[in-house]
């Protein structure tokens, strides 16, 4: 299913600082983790596919019906590694504002 990158997003800017020091830890095969202080959210693991050619949405295995419940730090998350240049395919969890990104 494909998901419309956000235009804004208030979990975006944590997303991008711990995936540009964490760079090295994601290019190594492990994951990377942020805390957010608001607790709360959709819980989910998905993998996300950012392709360096499409900057208006990402491919993702999520099921969903309807892509408004796609969970937002998750989406906010691929917009931060297609904003810090990283490409393919990556697993992304969220639960109660602990969020995970490794490359699957």
């Amino acid at each position: 299913m494909d998901i419309t990158f956000p235009t804004r997003s208030k979990f975006l800017e944590a997303c991008e600082g711990a995936i540009r020091s964490g760079r090295t830890v994601l290019e190594a095969g492990r994951a990377i983790s942020i805390s957010f202080d608001e607790k709360g959210g959709y819980t989910g693991s998905v993998r996300v596919t950012i392709q360096s050619n499409d900057g208006n949405v990402f491919d993702t295995n999520w099921t969903g019906d309807d892509a408004s419940r796609f969970p937002a730090r998750i989406k906010a998350a691929a917009l931060a590694l297609l904003n810090c240049g990283c490409k393919g395919m990556f697993e992304v969890s969220h639960e109660d504002g602990a969020l995970s990104i490794r490359m699957a």
